[in-house]
């Protein structure tokens, strides 16, 4: 059994990281995930390896299936978290249009979290950029919220300086889809026909500009902030890579 030590200690290790970011911490479930998967997989070695003693051939062709899967999976991340990041980073255009949508994200009672904070903070500039637009503020109330996402922005941009005027909120969506809906209705009805800017964080700036033009923005541009917490930021980029592809099957 020596010889396995090894595995099994590692294992270990991802298991109770799996189970430290999933459960002991608000936000990384994710990260957590992925130590879980990690410590499968690294048990799936060691029960290769075992195989290899009696069953060799097998035991080689099964590795070396595993490794082709771990390749593709790693390019096919990597690339993708390039194109995120690469979107992530775009500067605002110049002129912006003159209609912004604020996408939601969790409030705790009536105050915004780290991540909603972050888009209004973004939000706050994209006004002060542009003294005459508007700014849709999308999202429900979900469980644990007292307000709507909606109500909860509007509070804080009016408590920064942004005229009320300038504010529509959004008060039934519960997923970005929703959101980019919703809020596209609402433009609509005010007859206005330009292009929007998506404020959202910048993990979820590409899916949110390819769900934007999907519900018809023929004109997209986006702004985004990140939390400052490096670790919670890998969580979100990493959650992002399969939720991109999740979105481009299901389109």
């Amino acid at each position: 059994m020596k010889k396995y030590t090894g595995y099994f200690v590692t294992s270990g290790i991802c298991l109770i990281l799996a189970v430290f970011f999933a459960f002991a911490l608000v936000g990384y479930r994710f990260l957590g995930l992925c130590f879980l998967a990690l410590a499968a997989l690294i048990l799936v070695f060691a029960a290769t390896k075992a195989m290899g003693v009696k069953r060799p051939g097998a035991a080689r062709g099964i590795k070396t299936v595993l490794w082709c899967l771990i390749a593709v999976a790693a390019v096919s991340l990597i690339a993708t978290e390039a194109f995120i990041v690469s979107q992530a980073s775009v500067r605002p255009a110049d002129p912006e249009p003159q209609a912004a949508i604020v996408l939601g994200a969790g409030v705790h009672g009536s105050v915004p979290s780290r991540s909603l904070k972050a888009r209004l903070e973004a939000a706050l500039e994209y006004a002060e950029d542009n003294r005459e637009a508007v700014l849709v503020l999308s999202g429900g109330q979900g469980r644990g919220e007292d307000v709507t996402e909606a109500r909860c922005m509007y509070d804080w941009l009016v408590s920064h300086g942004v005229s009320g005027d300038r504010l529509i909120m959004e008060e039934r969506a519960s997923s970005t889809e929703e959101n980019l809906e919703f809020s596209k209705e609402l433009l609509d009805g005010m007859g206005y026909t330009g292009g929007v800017c998506v404020i959202t964080a910048g993990y979820h700036i590409a899916r949110a500009k390819m769900m934007a033009r999907d519900v018809g923005f023929s004109e997209v541009t986006a702004r985004g902030r990140g939390t400052g917490m490096p670790v919670l930021e890998l969580n979100y980029y990493l959650r992002e890579a399969p939720g991109i592809w999740v979105y481009l099957m299901g389109r």
